[in-house]
């Protein structure tokens, strides 16, 4: 499998991206009115389904206007601290180098509407009134009660759903550009199934091409793609391949990143196999997946996904079947459980570390390793001065000293007393000439 077709036929131009003219009229008018020194809102908020465009528009505009684009993905940098620290400095320059020109693109927005990330919207909002550069926001979503001060901020532009028959022609200009032809009923077929996203075509297209199977089969092969699959029925598949085909398919046509994929087989994989012989030889050909997987993100090398995919999708479910494992249940990573459980304490520890290497002018490793074990020992101590100096939120402090540990230094006195008087009490009624217990 060579370059991913979603990349290598991504937009250069704003002509190339597909559909939704109104919006991308809306949208270069927003842009232009920031070129005048003039605009109308501060930042654009794009929405709508997936695959319909949203970033691929602003990308293809930058291109092809010189633009610099500082792109960051809201969801993974929930934090108020952390958006500030990456986004901050640049909506305060207008230029990079005084050479180009610069846009904020913030994707998938309303992915930090949860509980966790409360200072991540308020972070934006703040960012948007100050900004000397256009900000532009993506997202599927944008109704979250959390998301309002953003909707309130920004001119709101609207994507919608692609037609079939946009999708059809966008499929012809790539299998053209590829030299493969594919039946017409087809790619019908694919577009109808991709109910309107682009980006699920255009994987659905390039997976059956590189399936190698004969016409007649390929239809079959569409109607039994799910892109709604979950991840246990993803591992079912995996488990059960018994060729290579059949793993391909299994991981290519998940909606599941690669990383995902391996993390969950390798966790379900004691529960699978138990032959020590069957283990060691899968558990080696999932770390030369692994390897190859990495010298693709590493190198940029794309063309090792061939060597990622089939062995990684197939590896688990032949070996299971040459050695005749039975197997059980699947069961939820453990790692991923973990992850989600401590996902708020650690997002606390992070926001204290940033107040503390401002405050002691240290990195963050720094702080962590040289200053924040001795401020969690005198926060256990009582030292509440310390907490105040560094201006720590109760959250911040909990993270920090760990659970079921409390600031209290006065009760620590009475508690210690309270041994030793029953321990009085104990001797005191103890009948005379009774044997002292060990």
């Amino acid at each position: 499998m060579s370059l991913p077709w979603t990349e290598k036929y991504r937009p250069r131009r704003v002509s190339e991206v597909v559909g939704n003219e109104e919006a991308k009229k809306q949208f270069e008018e927003w842009i232009r009115g920031w070129e005048r020194g003039s605009p109308t809102h501060k930042a654009a908020l794009l929405v709508g389904p997936p695959g319909t465009g949203k970033t691929s528009l602003v990308l293809a505009y930058a291109n092809e206007t010189g633009y610099d684009v500082v792109e960051v993905n809201a969801s993974d940098e929930r934090s108020g601290e952390r958006l500030k620290s990456i986004v901050g400095e640049s909506v305060r320059q207008s230029t990079l180098g005084g050479t180009r020109r610069r846009m904020i693109l913030l994707d998938e927005v309303d992915g930090i509407a949860g509980r966790e990330a409360s200072g991540g919207v308020a972070t934006i909002s703040s960012l948007l009134k100050s900004t000397k550069i256009p900000i532009i926001m993506v997202a599927n979503d944008p109704w979250s009660q959390r998301l309002a001060p953003l909707r309130e901020g920004a001119l709101m532009i609207k994507f919608n759903k692609l037609r079939q028959r946009e999708i059809v022609n966008h499929l012809k200009k790539i299998l053209s550009a590829e030299k493969i032809s594919l039946d017409e009923g087809v790619l019908e077929e694919i577009a109808r199934r991709s109910e309107g996203d682009m980006r699920s075509a255009i994987n659905d297209a390039q997976l059956l091409v590189s399936s190698r199977v004969e016409p007649e089969a390929l239809l079959e092969i569409v109607g039994q793609r799910d892109r709604q699959k979950s991840s246990f029925t993803v591992l079912g598949e995996i488990f059960s391949s018994t060729s290579a085909a059949m793993g391909r398919n299994a991981v290519q046509g998940a909606d599941m990143e690669i990383e995902d994929i391996m993390l969950w087989v390798y966790d379900n994989i004691f529960n699978q196999i138990h032959t020590p012989s069957a283990l060691a030889e899968v558990l080696k050909l999932l770390a030369d997946a692994d390897l190859n997987y990495s010298r693709v993100k590493k190198f940029q090398r794309w063309e090792l996904l061939r060597y990622v995919a089939p062995v990684l999708g197939a590896a688990p479910g032949i070996v299971k079947n040459l050695y005749g494992e039975k197997g059980a249940r699947f069961e939820f990573p453990t790692h991923i459980r973990f992850m989600q459980q401590t996902r708020e304490q650690r997002q606390n520890i992070q926001s204290g570390l940033a107040k503390i290497s401002v405050k002691c002018g240290l990195s963050r490793v720094k702080a962590a390793t040289e200053v924040l074990p001795f401020i969690r020992a005198m926060i256990r101590k009582g030292e509440t001065g310390i907490i105040k100096y560094f201006s720590l939120t109760e959250e911040e402090v909990a993270a920090i000293i760990g659970p079921e540990r409390s600031v209290a230094p006065q009760a620590r006195p009475a508690a210690k007393a309270a041994p030793a008087a029953q321990k009085r009490v104990t001797r005191a009624q103890r009948p005379r000439g009774a044997r002292r217990s060990l």
